[in-house]
């Protein structure tokens, strides 16, 4: 199995927040969200939730597996 040639691309959306700092999220993922003081730690904090949603939805899939059978196979993507 290869990689496709075309790079994984997430557009991420920071706000100002009414009370300072930022607000974020992915237009791709909108129930991935977060928030910093500063553009650097809205993003930091983002990936960050990025990273534990994907951990809880893997998490939950193979609790779910019921035959045990399932072939997987992992992908490391790094930015372009």
């Amino acid at each position: 199995m290869t990689m496709p040639s075309t790079p994984l691309q997430l557009t991420a959306v920071y706000e100002p927040a009414p009370e300072g700092g930022f607000t974020s999220t992915f237009e791709e993922f909108p129930d991935v969200f977060s928030e910093g003081d500063t553009l650097e730690e809205a993003e930091a904090n983002l990936f960050d939730a990025l990273q534990l949603v994907l951990a809880y939805h893997r998490d939950q899939a193979r609790r779910r597996e019921p035959s045990g059978q399932a072939v997987r196979h992992e992908f490391q993507l790094a930015p372009a």
